[in-house]
């Protein structure tokens, strides 16, 4: 890989060009935003809008693609939309910006919460899934069943 990134090659300066573009709007977006949002958001893209023709102004429009941390993120981003979209239309390079998309970044939720849930000993897990036995309510039934499984390995 190090022979790779050693080479002159021009795909991969394109490809450190986008990205050190990328990182540029993104702390552009920062500078509108509240600082808690650093570190939570990034820039996945800045580009003409497919299908879209030319506006009455002869100029292309364009969308920025913001990808948050998670759902929180993004629903707080909302919140800050049409300030920033009004920001940003106000700068120059940014005054065909037509829409902003904003995307959770994914991640594998499934390691997360394996990682997050308590374990068990033996005793607290058949405690439970005695207890369970006598509830009527069936969500709640399947529900105690389930935590029940969460034993501890010896």
């Amino acid at each position: 890989m190090k022979k790779v990134l050693q080479q002159p090659s021009a795909n991969i300066e394109r490809l450190l060009q986008h990205s050190r573009y990328l990182d540029y709007i993104s702390k552009r977006i920062l500078t509108y935003l509240p600082a808690e949002f650093t570190g939570k958001i990034s820039v996945l893209g800045f580009s003409k809008v497919a299908g879209a023709s030319a506006s009455s102004h002869g100029g292309k429009q364009y969308s920025l693609i913001i990808s948050a941390s998670s759902a929180a993120w993004a629903s707080k981003l909302r919140f800050y939309m049409p300030t920033l979209k009004r920001s940003l239309g106000a700068e120059p390079q940014f005054s065909q910006l037509k829409k902003i998309i904003i995307k959770v970044a994914s991640s594998n939720i499934s390691i997360e919460k394996e990682k997050k849930m308590p374990l068990y000993s033996q005793n607290s897990a058949e405690i439970i899934n005695d207890s369970a036995q006598h509830i009527e309510n069936n969500d709640l039934k399947e529900a105690l069943q389930r935590l029940a499984k969460h034993v501890r390995e010896k």
